[in-house]
């Protein structure tokens, strides 16, 4: 019987969090979704077409200009060389 009830109580809290997961990707999905509506309402007022392909196309061309400017910014001399691997350590216990 003991047995029973911990096997019962396991697997009542794995549906509990089951549908908890369920819930949150649904809510995600909901979201999401409304993002679009959104862009395309905004699009809509604005007077231009909602194209998805459009817009991550101007997302990751901002991206990469970014990341260029940011590569620049912090780029090291061409003389620069690193430091060899570390291949070996030795561990001493202090007492």
């Amino acid at each position: 019987m003991n047995d029973f009830l911990d096997r019962f109580f396991k697997a009542l809290l794995f549906g509990v969090i089951t549908i908890a997961g369920l819930v949150m990707a649904a809510v995600f999905l909901v979201s999401a979704a409304i993002a679009v509506g959104l862009f395309y309402v905004i699009a809509k007022v604005r007077g231009k077409p909602f194209v998805a392909r459009e817009y991550w196309k101007s997302t990751s061309t901002r991206a990469r200009q970014t990341h260029t400017e940011f590569s620049e910014k912090f780029k090291k001399p061409g003389n620069f060389s690193r430091k060899p691997d570390i291949t070996d350590v030795e561990i001493r216990e202090i007492k």
